[in-house]
């Protein structure tokens, strides 16, 4: 006979949302966004990037979110490109490179921007668990 398993505590899935990110904070420029800071292992489950304002027709995609455990790493997830035509509440997966965060360690996002006449505006939101 199966056993079901009841989540509980640190077992469960949580989830960290960065603040809202505008696309257009100019071209090439790099801005950093905490989500968490851990003093335990986790195990990212999944990844994405849930648009907060429409997105462009054209241009938006030169735009990109990486993530990463110090600013500027890409460790977690590579830059990524952002999608055009989005709009609000659509979403754009994340492909994990890996899913570890350790010990004492940040979650960082980077955004990678472009220029100002592109509309646009997303967080990044990370499902995950600690590691025991």
């Amino acid at each position: 006979m199966a056993k079901t398993h009841i989540s509980r505590g640190d077992d469960r899935s949580k989830f960290a949302v960065s603040e809202e990110i505008n696309i257009d904070n100019g071209s090439g420029t790099t801005a950093d966004y905490l989500l968490l800071v851990t003093d335990k292992a986790i195990y990212i489950e999944s990844a994405r990037v849930i648009y907060t304002e429409a997105t462009d027709t054209a241009g938006v995609a030169s735009a990109t979110v990486a993530l990463g455990v110090t600013a500027g790493g890409a460790t977690i997830v590579a830059a990524t490109a952002l999608a055009v035509s989005k709009a609000v509440g659509a979403y754009t997966s994340l492909v994990l490179a890996s899913n570890i965060v350790p010990a004492n360690s940040m979650l960082i996002a980077r955004h990678t921007g472009i220029a100002v006449t592109e509309a646009g505006k997303y967080k990044v939101q990370v499902r995950y668990r600690f590691v025991d």
